[in-house]
């Protein structure tokens, strides 16, 4: 993720809090990239310690640009349809229900 990008995601978070969910499983990523690219608690109260391990084994063996690319395109497909739904699916299908502490 490039400091552009993660600008950008940050903005809309700070707009529509809750749209961190539109990433679904992949957002543990971007969490983790948006405090990579400098951002913090400050910036996006998103940026706290709370993770989800559960998540972990999804990210096994993909690159950093990979995983970027998987959180890119499952926020867009799901930016219009899921509605800031907390209810997704991981990659093998199965129910997901994303909750990240430091937001909700």
């Amino acid at each position: 993720m490039t400091k552009e990008q993660a600008q950008n995601v940050v903005a809309i978070l700070q707009k529509v809090p809750l749209y961190y969910r539109n990433f679904g499983i992949w957002w543990w990523h971007v969490k983790s990239e948006l405090k990579r690219n400098g951002f913090g608690p400050d910036q996006l109260f998103h940026l706290g310690p709370f993770t989800d391990p559960s998540a972990t084994p999804y990210y096994a063996g993909i690159s950093p640009a990979e995983l970027d690319r998987r959180a890119y395109s499952f926020q867009y497909a799901h930016a219009f349809s899921k509605y800031n739904s907390n209810m997704t699916s991981s990659p093998d299908g199965e129910l997901y229900l994303i909750h990240d502490q430091d937001v909700e």
